[in-house]
């Protein structure tokens, strides 16, 4: 799902290179944003950093409709930070696998293959979570949940007036 945000910004100026000029500082204020939310935290744990805002930067647009400028973000999942959610398995699956090991970052447990059997399912009577560890060193390799809860963070978008100051310098720099 992409995010699509129209800035609190009332009406563009008429003037098209003023109107453009504002688009482009209120596009480069949401990539700047994303950039350093993403270099401002940490890695967890032994995982690898995923640079998911990173990815949501880079997937930055913008574009003029009439006087009012849109930006989109085209990286799945930033809405669901932006306004907050349920995560809830699909397809039949009983659980969401969540990886907790390096070595199985960026993978799907159907990913390995059956037959090999390295992983083992542990989940206890009456529990609602369980893990999938490796048969051989017992490391965990996924946690299984039932759902995950995304709380809402509004700090994932720039401020409304730090999105009229964008526009407002951008517009000043060609005047």
């Amino acid at each position: 799902m992409k995010l699509t945000i129209v800035p609190p910004i009332d009406a563009l100026p008429a003037d098209e290179e003023l109107a453009d000029k504002a688009r482009s500082g209120i596009e480069e204020l949401f990539k700047n944003h994303l950039l350093t939310r993403n270099n401002s935290r940490p890695t967890r744990g032994a995982m690898p950093k995923s640079n998911f805002y990173a990815d949501a930067a880079e997937s930055v647009t913008s574009s003029i409709d009439g006087n009012i400028a849109e930006i989109t973000i085209g990286q799945k999942g930033v809405a669901l930070h932006y306004y907050g959610g349920i995560i809830l398995p699909t397809n039949g699956r009983k659980a969401l696998a969540i990886p907790k090991h390096p070595a199985v970052h960026d993978e799907k447990p159907s990913a390995f293959d059956p037959s090999r059997q390295i992983l083992a399912l542990v989940w206890g009577k009456g529990k609602s979570a369980g893990v999938l560890k490796h048969k051989e060193t017992n490391e965990v390799y996924f946690l299984l949940i039932p759902r995950a809860t995304i709380p809402a963070d509004e700090t994932v978008l720039p401020t409304e007036s730090a999105t009229y100051e964008a526009a407002t310098q951008a517009m000043e720099s060609i005047l």
